[in-house]
C-alpha cells in the first residue's frame, strides 16, 4: 500500500479511500484537483491496485496500514475521512476500531451487507465479470446494469488495467461477510452516507449503519447508479464535499 500527498501541508487533512477495481486517480483524480487548494490531501492507493504492487490481501491489513500511517506521520487524527465502495467499507472499520479519530467521515456507497448463502456467488461473479472487462471481452449489459444501476458504465470506465483476479476475489471475500463492528456506536466522528438512487445494497448498508448510527445524515443522488455521481459529475461532488467538510453543507 502507498500513500500519495497532495495539496496544502498546512490545511486540516482529508483521507480519500478508493474503490475496488479502480485506482486512487480515476476514482478521485478530478475531485482532488478541485479541492487541493484548501486542503492537505492524503489519497490511499490499496495494494492490488496500482503497479507492482502485492494483491489486495483484506480489509484488516488495510485498516492497519492506514492506521500506522495516520498514527506516524498526522498525529492520529483527520479531518475528513472519505470511502467509496470498498474504501466505504474499509472506512466504517477503520470508524469502529477507534485507532484513529476523523472529525467527519463521509461514506459513499459503502457496501456493509453479509450476504449470506449468495456469498460464493457473488465472490466467484464480481471477479470474473471485472476480469472479462480487463481482457476486452464480453459481459452483458444487463448484468452490469444490475449490479451497478441502468446505464451506469462508471466502474468499467475508471477500471485498473492491471487488476488481477486475485485482488477481486479477496476484497470479495471480506465485502460479502462483512458484518458492521459494534463498536462503531462508540465514535464520535460525524458521518453522511453518500449513494445514488439506483443502488440497492448501498441502500440496505445506509439503513444497517444508522442502527449504530442514529445521527448520520443520507444524501441520495437520483437516477444514479454505483460511482456515477462521482464519475460524472466531479465539479458538483467536489463542492458538495468541500461545503461538508467546511459544515457550511446545504
Amino acid at each position: 500500500m502507498r500513500f500519495q500527498e497532495i495539496g496544502q501541508q498546512n490545511r486540516p487533512v482529508l483521507l480519500f479511500v478508493h474503490g475496488l477495481s479502480a485506482t486512487a486517480e480515476s476514482c478521485y483524480g478530478a475531485v482532488v484537483s478541485r479541492l487541493e487548494k484548501d486542503w492537505h490531501i492524503i489519497l490511499c492507493e490499496l495494494d492490488g491496485h496500482y503497479p507492482n504492487s502485492p494483491a489486495f490481501s483484506g480489509i484488516e491489513k488495510t485498516c492497519d496500514e492506514i492506521e500506522a500511517y495516520v498514527n506516524r506521520y498526522l498525529g492520529g487524527t483527520l479531518h475528513g475521512l472519505i470511502g467509496l465502495s470498498l474504501g466505504g467499507t474499509i472506512s466504517v472499520s477503520l470508524l469502529g476500531r477507534r485507532k484513529i479519530k476523523a472529525k467527519k467521515t463521509l461514506l459513499d456507497a459503502a457496501f456493509c451487507v453479509d450476504m449470506g448463502i449468495l456469498r460464493s456467488f457473488y465472490t466467484w461473479v464480481f471477479p470474473l465479470g471485472v476480469t472479462r472487462i480487463r481482457d476486452g471481452k464480453y459481459v452483458p449489459g444487463f448484468l452490469i446494469d444490475k449490479l451497478m444501476g441502468k446505464g451506469n458504465r462508471s466502474v468499467v470506465e475508471m477500471l485498473y488495467p492491471g487488476i488481477t483476479e486475485e485482488t477481486c476475489r479477496n476484497a470479495c471475500r471480506d465485502i460479502y461477510a462483512y458484518r458492521i463492528p459494534v463498536e462503531l456506536k462508540k465514535t464520535d466522528s460525524k458521518v453522511e452516507f453518500w449513494r445514488g438512487s439506483n443502488e440497492r445494497y448501498p441502500q440496505k448498508s445506509a439503513a444497517l449503519l444508522k442502527n449504530l448510527l442514529p445521527d448520520m445524515t443520507e444524501r441520495v443522488f437520483p437516477d444514479m447508479g454505483h460511482c456515477q455521481f462521482l464519475h460524472e459529475h466531479p465539479d458538483e461532488y467536489a463542492k458538495l464535499l468541500d461545503a461538508y467538510m467546511k459544515g457550511n453543507a446545504p
